[in-house]
């Protein structure tokens, strides 16, 4: 996935209202923000799209810095309209996998939400590799997410199978308890899921074999609910 090429780059929904009618998203965010060290003074936001998350963030962290970080220069325009009167808050275009114009131990916690889905399967050591790397030592990580349960090649019956049931059964949810909007949302994305398009379902367990093998001391999955959506936040520290 590249800073032009990526398809939330041409969404035309109003992402935030969208999302905030999902209570399942928003007590998966809420999680996640609590995970965050209250001492935290420099935060990075991966994948911050217009700031919902990070809007959260600045509420729970009223004196921490903050830079955004986002492939779609869409996202990142919006999100410096939203925050352009906060002097501690910052956005700019950029990748996960690398984040070379950041230097080494640059912040206290990195922090995401439903954006590393989107990486290539064989992009996730590198991107766990700088997200080691720009973390201070006793720094953490904190990633809220959509998962599944089968991993395997993409189109493979089980795991072609595990994904569509799974994102059948949220797109039901998010009619009867979120909002119509939501549910066409998930519709709409479904055949860049099956086809593993931008949009690419790991297990929690893949994400954290990949931490731990780039350094990170331990590594913890959350489940948050309802726990049949497979939303999950994982957070891990990097040693001191």
């Amino acid at each position: 996935m590249s800073e032009s090429t990526t398809h939330w780059n041409d969404v035309g929904i109003d992402y935030d209202k969208v999302l905030n009618t999902d209570e399942s998203n928003v007590k998966l965010l809420a999680a996640a923000v609590g995970l965050l060290p209250p001492e935290t003074k420099d935060l990075l936001d991966i994948g911050a799209g217009t700031g919902r998350l990070t809007s959260l963030v600045r509420a729970a962290l009223p004196e921490a810095t903050i830079l955004g970080v986002d492939p779609a220069p869409t996202m990142v325009e919006a999100a410096e309209i939203k925050f352009a009167d906060d002097p501690k808050v910052s956005f700019a275009g950029g990748l996960v996998e690398d984040l070379s114009f950041i230097p080494d131990n640059s912040f206290d916690a990195v922090i995401s939400s439903f954006a590393l889905h989107h990486l290539e399967l064989d992009t996730y050591k590198l991107a766990a590799a700088e997200l080691f790397r720009v973390l201070r030592p006793g720094g953490r990580f904190v990633n809220a997410d959509q998962f599944c349960r089968v991993m395997g090649p993409a189109g493979s019956p089980e795991r072609a199978k595990d994904v569509l049931d799974l994102l059948t059964a949220k797109a039901k949810h998010y009619l009867e308890h979120a909002s119509f909007e939501r549910m066409l949302l998930q519709i709409d994305l479904l055949p860049r899921f099956m086809r593993e398009d931008g949009e690419i379902l790991t297990t929690p367990e893949f994400w954290t074999e990949k931490l731990l093998s780039a350094g990170f001391a331990e590594a913890h999955i959350v489940e948050t609910p309802p726990a049949e959506l497979l939303n999950r936040v994982i957070w891990a520290v990097k040693p001191s």
